[in-house]
């Protein structure tokens, strides 16, 4: 993992050699500090969020998996900067016990002012759902990935979120 962290970190930097690369490591604080990336995305089951923040320091992007409300709230007070909620749906690369409900997503996306990533069996099919719920983000693996075109999957995502963040209604000002 440690070696694979690296090599994205340097293809990071290579593409924009001006900026820290943006890389986030899944689930280990400890392999994101070794490889100096910019933050961690962390589970409930992972190391506590001021911990994480403690190893990565003040300046690291931390991500946060809410698998309910009370989650998603508790990982606003710990200090996340971004949230990955779900799981939306069946997902090829893991198996899931639960999905997340619209009544869920639909909470959060009203509630929480961080930035929230729909997760879990994203696809392109399936994003009118999530944006009719109020959710403008989406985490995606293999929808890119198992692609017989991955850029051209990328792009299609892309086209789909812009297209459809226009007509979305703002996000209200948290009081």
């Amino acid at each position: 993992l440690v070696d694979r962290a690296r090599r994205a970190v340097a293809i990071a930097a290579r593409r924009h050699p001006e900026a820290r690369p943006l890389v986030i490591v899944n689930d280990r604080a400890d392999v994101a500090a070794a490889v100096n990336a910019a933050g961690a995305h962390t589970g409930a089951a992972d190391m506590p969020l001021p911990l994480v923040r403690r190893v990565l320091g003040p300046g690291a992007v931390l991500g946060r998996t809410a698998h309910d409300l009370a989650a998603a709230r508790a990982a606003v007070l710990d200090g996340a900067d971004y949230l990955g909620v779900g799981p939306c749906f069946p997902s090829h690369t893991k198996a899931f016990a639960s999905f997340a409900t619209p009544e869920f997503l639909a909470g959060v996306a009203r509630e929480i002012t961080l930035p929230a990533f729909a997760i879990g069996g994203i696809t392109l099919e399936r994003i009118d759902q999530l944006l009719a719920l109020g959710f403008g983000r989406v985490a995606v693996a293999s929808a890119v990935t198992a692609a017989a075109d991955p850029a051209a999957a990328a792009a299609a995502f892309i086209e789909r979120l812009d297209r459809r963040e226009s007509k979305m209604p703002a996000r209200p000002a948290s009081a």
